[in-house]
């Protein structure tokens, strides 16, 4: 399912934003490589990663991008290898540049991310890229977006946007849902991750949104929009959460 913005931006339900007129596919986080540490936990995981790889084909096949822009690191620690990575990244990139397609990095320390994971793909990590009238960054806490130009706007895969619904549980009381989303601020279009683990669990508050902003929520890969001014507050626990509950007796890593 796609939602069209303009001519010239198209938010896909398959967790991607589209930029038509240059042919660029834009991706956040999409960390199929999942790394040698976090496969040692297939419980985390199940069937994800086969989900993932279906989901870019499906994306590089209907769209037929000329240029795939990936925003945030490809992996975990990206620059380092372990154990298979090194034959997982080599598939992945493969893939990714087929009949020559042009991949691009964007990232928010570069330094880091370069490394034995990009060796011999040609790529080199950038802070940022532009794409005709998009400025393409990867950035986890920023509140002040730089100026650009008229008819400019940014696009950031490192925040990623996440709403508390209202609902009810399976006996019918009151409930809340996260639900992850697109958000157009007016000034950016914040991307939800491709990889959904990566999404957080610290959902957005709207009263604290720009009163023009607007939302997409993506349930089973389908967009609806969001009316940000009717929404309820969060509940406190939501708005403050980092990250799910430790299991009893888990251990820290």
């Amino acid at each position: 399912m796609q939602v069209a913005l303009s001519d010239e931006l198209i938010l896909d339900s398959r967790r991607a934003a589209w930029l038509p007129k240059t042919g660029t596919l834009v991706l956040a986080d999409l960390f199929l490589g999942l790394g040698a540490a976090r496969r040692r936990k297939p419980d985390l995981f199940g069937s994800t990663h086969q989900e993932l790889w279906e989901r870019l084909v499906s994306l590089l096949e209907d769209l037929k991008p000329a240029q795939v822009a990936l925003l945030g690191d490809i992996k975990p620690a990206q620059g380092a290898v372990e154990a298979d990575e090194r034959e997982e990244l080599r598939q992945l990139f493969k893939k990714l540049g087929t009949n020559g397609r042009k991949v691009i990095q964007v990232v928010g320390h570069p330094d880091r991310a370069n490394g034995p994971a990009l060796k011999e793909t040609g790529i080199t990590p950038v802070e940022q890229h532009r794409v005709g009238p998009f400025a393409l960054l990867h950035r986890r806490r920023i509140f002040v977006y730089p100026r650009l130009e008229p008819g400019a706007l940014w696009i950031n895969g490192g925040v990623h946007p996440l709403f508390a619904l209202p609902t009810q549980d399976p006996e019918g009381k009151p409930d809340w849902m996260r639900v992850p989303a697109f958000l157009h601020t007016g000034y950016a279009l914040i991307l939800p991750p491709f990889v959904p683990w990566a999404q957080g669990f610290e959902v957005m508050q709207p009263e604290r949104l720009p009163k023009h902003a607007k939302a997409w929520s993506l349930l089973s890969e389908r967009l609806a929009p969001l009316d940000l001014p009717s929404l309820p507050p969060p509940p406190a626990h939501l708005a403050a959460l980092a990250r799910t509950p430790k299991r009893a007796g888990a251990k820290d890593e």
